[in-house]
């Protein structure tokens, strides 16, 4: 089954240097590399590890953002999903059991890091604690969580000049999910409809939102 964008996989050592960057220093300049994306369509290939470092899955897909808030994440085939945010509603449709589940976006902004990339950035420091790290030829941030009971443990972001090209997601069972993002675009002008969602006739719903 694919992974819902939440937490999987891992199992990877990483060498790194820090920079000694006081943390909230670490959080303000990831926030403002955030603030400067206003648009991105990109490729992503995605792995999942154990904690032993075994690949559990690999998967590939398309990601669009537009801030504020709107994101449409889809894999490719056999894993088809199709994650899709208008900037007040989440609609997670799985093809292969035929089912869409909605959200407010605000219920789903922790539980789906991608959402980060194109979300309201102004009170991430209300929700997470950041250090910023040299890593080869990238500087790598790495957020926790304030909410331990939060589905990860931690997220890493790692730019390479202005453009991301690694997430990873660490969840509480040593599992990682590495994601890599290729042939990017940068605030690009994006189709309106990328960001909109009607559940085919045939597929149960479920709808999540408050006051639904």
């Amino acid at each position: 089954m694919i992974s819902k964008l939440t937490a999987l996989a891992g199992g990877i050592i990483f060498s790194v240097v820090s920079l000694g960057i006081h943390a909230g220093e670490a959080l303000e300049e990831f926030t403002s590399r955030l603030t400067s994306l206003n648009s991105m369509e990109t490729e992503f290939s995605q792995v999942t590890m154990d904690q032993n470092g075994e690949v559990l899955q690999s998967l590939s897909g398309t990601l669009s953002v537009q801030r504020p808030g709107k994101m449409r994440w889809q894999t490719n085939p056999p894993y088809e999903q199709l994650v899709v945010s208008d900037g007040e509603s989440v609609w997670v449709y799985d093809m292969d059991l035929e089912q869409v589940t909605i959200r407010n976006l605000e219920s789903k902004l922790q539980e789906t890091p991608a959402l980060l990339l194109s979300g309201d950035v102004s009170n991430i420091s209300d929700s997470y604690t950041a250090t910023r790290e040299e890593a080869g030829n990238a500087v790598r941030y790495r957020l926790k969580p304030l909410d331990a009971s939060q589905l990860f443990e931690a997220l890493e972001f790692d730019y390479v000049n202005d453009e991301v090209e690694f997430m990873r997601i660490f969840d509480a069972a040593g599992q990682i999910t590495e994601i890599r993002f290729t042939a990017q675009q940068i605030n690009p002008e994006l189709d309106p409809a990328a960001f909109t969602f009607v559940a085919p006739d045939d597929v149960d719903v479920i709808d999540g939102r408050h006051g639904s």
